[in-house]
């Protein structure tokens, strides 16, 4: 066979398999959160974690299945460890959480903030500190329905958060952690990763102050809350009922119902504003506790609510965090530490006592 057939059948395979204007998968990568913040793990693990997810972006049909990815973990212009995911280890942490679909919640942050993502992927990373990781280097393949892949890459730099205000715990008394952060298998979504769910407890550090079925009977009901330092509050909000029984998640009817239900999902609420681009956010009030509005000054330690069940609360509880804006479910979370308590990081169980 003559070198010139050799190439005319070479390029008709070519043809057979890639039709002519045939396109490659139109997408982007990108990141969320858009900064990934690592944290010291609890404990003496001397081992950091961070967390984020990888979200494929559509510019036009979103029938997109991720095939393969590549992570190299590095420090500087050193890569430390590098690790491949098939199809299979793929398909166990896509999801899709940033695109609002037929059975998103009335309520549900993803309609706040929401991409037009054809799918996402969760990383979740805890390494000996040692390493010093400072970046990540994802490199995503993709197919379409007809087959065809293309490939993305994206640098994620991963870094510390140094923070700038000094914070002290809003509630006093003794009291416990129920919930922390995504880091520690706590909150889940990206806009409160590090936050944390306060509950208070009685004399006995108890939980509860007898078995009835109420709200009142949670020993941290009615705790006075009190802003973690000085600033001026952005959002506040007193008029998102009390949720009936501790244990029952509202419906969709009941959000409905109440003026803009999605931020109704943090129930009665304060953001206070630090300076900085640091500010601190206080859910699940009861309603008519809440003792400001937007524009006014607040002092550290000043009330300014009642720890309650409110909006999206199985129970009463204070939901805090900080973050890097005003706004509910679209701000940067940030981790952060409170000065009156010696732990570096609240994790779930941790007991407490503020005179």
């Amino acid at each position: 066979m003559s070198r010139m057939l050799l190439l005319f059948v070479a390029a008709a395979s070519l043809l057979a398999v890639e039709p002519i204007g045939a396109s490659q998968p139109d997408f982007h990568l990108q990141v969320v959160p858009a900064i990934v913040y690592k944290v010291d793990d609890p404990g003496n693990t001397r081992t950091s974690s961070f967390v984020f997810d990888i979200a494929v972006i559509c510019s036009t049909d979103c029938a997109l299945t991720p095939i393969s990815a590549i992570v190299e973990l590095s420090n500087g212009r050193s890569t430390v460890e590098r690790q491949q995911w098939t199809t299979e280890m793929l398909a166990k942490v896509k999801g899709v959480s940033y695109r609002i679909l037929p059975d998103t919640p009335v309520a549900s942050p993803r309609r706040v903030f929401t991409l037009p993502e054809a799918f996402d992927v969760h990383f979740y990373f805890r390494r000996p500190q040692a390493l010093a990781i400072d970046s990540a280097n994802v490199r995503l393949t993709v197919a379409d329905a007809e087959g065809r892949r293309t490939e993305q890459t994206l640098s994620v730099p991963i870094r510390y958060y140094q923070q700038k205000t000094s914070l002290t715990c809003p509630i006093r008394g003794k009291g416990v952690i129920g919930q922390d952060w995504i880091t520690n298998g706590g909150h889940g979504g990206f806009w409160n990763a590090f936050a944390i769910d306060i509950d208070g407890l009685d004399q006995n550090y108890a939980a509860q102050l007898n078995d009835a079925n109420e709200n009142a009977a949670d020993a941290g009901w009615g705790r006075e809350i009190l802003a973690p330092a000085a600033g001026t509050v952005v959002y506040a909000r007193n008029d998102v009922p009390t949720n009936p029984h501790p244990g029952e998640e509202p419906g969709d009817d009941w959000y409905r119902a109440l003026h803009d239900p999605v931020l109704a999902y943090a129930g009665n609420c304060v953001i206070v504003d630090h300076g900085n681009s640091e500010y601190s956010v206080m859910m699940h009030m009861q309603p008519g506790s809440v003792t400001v509005k937007a524009g006014d000054r607040v002092a550290t330690g000043q009330v300014i609510g009642r720890l309650g069940n409110s909006g999206d609360a199985f129970g009463p509880h204070l939901h805090y965090q900080l973050q890097s804006g005003p706004q509910l479910f679209r701000d940067q979370p940030l981790p952060f530490r409170f000065q009156n308590i010696d732990d570096p990081q609240l994790f779930r169980g941790t007991y407490f006592e503020i005179k």
